[in-house]
């Protein structure tokens, strides 16, 4: 029988074993040192862009204003919700912030289900960038009072604020409609009395209309809020106007006696007061006409405004609430236009220069008053060709005139002279001769003359 040698197990495989073990532990040493390399690129990247775009903790300074959904049918709120708004404390990006408004954020008041009475709501905000994080709302409850909407019918009053002119008196408004329909909450509503319109008649001497708006008031005319009186919530008005028995207004005409000053005319007449009531027997007052004449106001030879106390010549019978009125004319001199031919005068011609021109002479339109025209003689206008800085050449100058004061003047013709500036020749024989270097300073009054110095260059 063969014999076979058997070999232990333990000296079989034992290098397959011993070498799988530090295989597995390199592995696992490799993905702990990536995990805390990507770890800390992780960290690393976030603190980058907290650098760049940091998160930034601020109150929004804009105001969000509350929307009401969910409100029951028949359900009005007491209080005016429409003005209500929050504001909010925000964490975000700088980059956040920089586009942020008040339209990225929505603040909603949900009234679902709830019925009339006292009710405390919280005020739930939506932002649009998801980025934003909302950290504290300001007033994050409100309180909503609701009620049942009803509606009554109520009395127009309209309340007349002023008066008529003195001697007018107004009778009871027309008014149109007579009564309004108003609606709102039914606490609110239950305060209402009338609805009411102010009128103000600012001394109307004739019939007032006037189409006012229509308030809901309780009964000491305090406005009842929330309540809403039925479109078109307004009232037409008329107020009539009569004039007490017995009087009548008139205008006034102020009289006026002889001509002003030669050369002025009259240009305005106005009495202070314009009109006066008069007083006396119906049938006397219906014969006087729609004026009341005064005393003259004499304007003789004037040649300003007169203002004189004049008395009003009243019919036999008649009264009036003043017997003087402040009559004023007013007198202004005729306007009138003449037109002048004015000799140049060169003013700034170059040492060693002479000035040539086509013209010699300019026509100057002038206006005014004719009396200060008529005055006017032969040195108080002046018109001057300033040649200051200019070289040899031909040259395009607006003439200057100088004039007296209270004269205007409407135009130069021509508008423009045409200058030929050249060397001056002494031994030239036939040339032009060189106007003097004009420095002139020219006062001109009523009486006065006008004084021209010259030096030449």
């Amino acid at each position: 029988m063969e014999s076979v040698d058997l070999q232990p197990e333990s000296e079989v495989s034992p290098a397959p074993i011993a070498r799988s073990r530090p295989t597995v532990q390199m592995n696992l040493s490799d993905l702990g040192t990536l995990l805390l390399s990507l770890v800390l690129a992780l960290v690393i990247w976030l603190i980058a862009v907290n650098q760049e775009n940091p998160l930034i903790k601020e109150q929004f300074t804009e105001a969000i204003p509350v929307t009401i959904v969910g409100l029951g049918e028949g359900l009005q709120p007491v209080q005016d919700l429409s003005k209500e708004s929050v504001t909010l404390e925000l964490r975000a990006p700088r980059t956040s912030w920089e586009s942020m408004k008040s339209d990225d954020f929505r603040a909603v008041l949900d009234l679902t289900g709830m019925g009339p009475g006292e009710h405390d709501v919280a005020v739930r905000v939506t932002r649009r960038d998801p980025q934003v994080s909302v950290l504290t709302v300001q007033r994050p409850e409100l309180t909503v009072i609701l009620d049942r909407l009803v509606e009554k019918e109520v009395p127009v009053q309209v309340e007349i604020m002023d008066g008529t002119a003195y001697g007018y008196d107004w009778q009871a408004p027309i008014i149109t409609p007579v009564t309004v329909t108003v609606s709102g909450p039914e606490s609110q509503v239950q305060q209402v009395t009338k609805a009411r319109a102010e009128i103000f008649l600012r001394s109307a001497k004739s019939q007032v209309e006037r189409t006012q708006t229509l308030v809901a008031v309780d009964g000491q005319n305090r406005p009842i809020d929330g309540v809403t009186v039925a479109p078109p919530g307004r009232v037409q008005v008329v107020v009539p106007v009569e004039q007490w028995p017995g009087r009548k207004e008139v205008a006034v005409r102020v009289k006026l006696s002889g001509p002003p000053a030669d050369g002025y005319r009259l240009s305005a007449v106005r009495s202070e007061p314009s009109t006066v009531v008069l007083q006396g027997d119906p049938d006397t007052l219906s014969q006087v006409p729609g004026y009341i004449e005064t005393e003259p106001l004499d304007l003789s030879d004037a040649t300003a405004d007169v203002r004189k106390r004049v008395a009003l010549l009243l019919p036999q019978g008649v009264t009036a609430d003043m017997d003087f009125v402040m009559a004023t004319a007013g007198v202004s001199p005729i306007e009138g236009g003449i037109t002048v031919s004015e000799p140049l005068i060169v003013r700034g011609l170059g040492a060693g220069l002479s000035a040539d021109t086509a013209l010699a002479e300019v026509d100057v339109i002038l206006s005014g008053p004719m009396p200060l025209l008529e005055s006017l003689n032969e040195d108080d206008v002046f018109t001057i060709l300033d040649l200051t800085g200019l070289v040899q050449g031909t040259h395009s100058v607006e003439p200057t005139p100088l004039y007296p004061e209270g004269i205007r003047i409407e135009g130069v013709i021509p508008e423009t002279v045409e200058v030929v500036i050249k060397t001056q020749d002494p031994e030239a024989n036939g040339s032009l001769p060189m106007l003097p270097d004009v420095k002139a300073t020219v006062t001109s009054v009523l009486t006065g003359t006008s004084t021209i110095t010259a030096t030449g260059s």
